[in-house]
């Protein structure tokens, strides 16, 4: 914490004008869009399976479905971040995190905790 009008720490920098109801909703549409981003490339993994391992067709409408939550994540992702201030490196890396299965998920529960701590502490302080 620098100032009494900027409060920083490892989730983010909030500033004595910033509106928490925007960041909070923000919040909850990171969380949700981690999630379905989540469930969503572990569907496009089982696609994959079945497309080049057992020639199956079955869930190739998938792809194009991921494509576009992946689209909307990524949204929520800067959204969040640039209501934080996070650099544009930290906000390339949480978006490669969906690049990964289940790498969302945990990035889900890490920011979650340390936002929501970051909203409280400024919540106390009179925001």
């Amino acid at each position: 914490m620098s100032d009494t009008a900027t409060l920083t720490t490892d989730a983010g920098e909030l500033r004595a004008g910033d509106d928490l109801r925007k960041v909070e909703g923000a919040l909850k549409f990171f969380r949700i869009m981690a999630v379905i981003a989540g469930v969503a490339l572990l569907i496009l993994c089982v696609e994959l399976i079945l497309r080049y391992g057992f020639d199956n067709m079955a869930l190739a409408w998938w792809s194009p479905i991921h494509g576009l939550l992946f689209m909307v994540f990524m949204a929520s992702v800067f959204n969040l971040g640039s209501k934080l201030r996070w650099s544009a490196i930290r906000i390339v890396g949480y978006i490669c995190t969906a690049f990964v299965p289940i790498l969302s998920f945990w990035l889900e529960r890490k920011v979650n905790t340390g936002v929501e701590q970051l909203i409280a502490q400024a919540e106390t302080r009179g925001r």
